[in-house]
């Protein structure tokens, strides 16, 4: 059983912003700023892939329907989403970050050691796709 199929049955507590038959969102309990929220389907599809389309176009609407409030809500810089698979997705349940960004928040992008690549080699490494 995953933690979102825990806040879901009311066995761990959670701050529930929306929740329908499909999809349930809540703040992150590790926010990286508040209005930081989790998106996640009542199913505990594993990837992106694996979602439903249905399931898909509500957490989409849902995601939609947030930023707006958050925008409202929170005056950010801007708004992040973020959503990881296979080994980086620590809950083992699909979900979709939506959070608040300001200039002064600390979170960033760190790129790995490849560096900046000529079009060329971009070409050639997608080349397979």
């Amino acid at each position: 059983m995953t933690i979102v199929t825990k806040i879901i049955n009311r066995e761990i507590d959670a701050v529930i912003i929306y929740e329908s038959e499909n999809v349930i969102a809540f703040a992150d309990h590790d926010p990286i700023n508040f209005g930081h929220i989790l998106i996640c389907p009542t199913t505990p599809y594993a990837t992106f892939i694996d979602l439903p389309a249905c399931v898909h176009d509500e957490i989409t609407q849902v995601a939609r329907d947030l930023y707006q409030r958050i925008e409202f809500a929170f005056k950010p810089d801007g708004i992040s989403f973020l959503q990881n698979n296979g080994k980086f997705n620590e809950l083992s349940h699909y979900h979709l970050h939506i959070f608040p960004r300001f200039d002064a928040d600390n979170f960033g992008w760190q790129s790995g050691d490849i560096g900046i690549q000529s079009i060329d080699k971009l070409r050639e490494s997608l080349a397979c796709l």
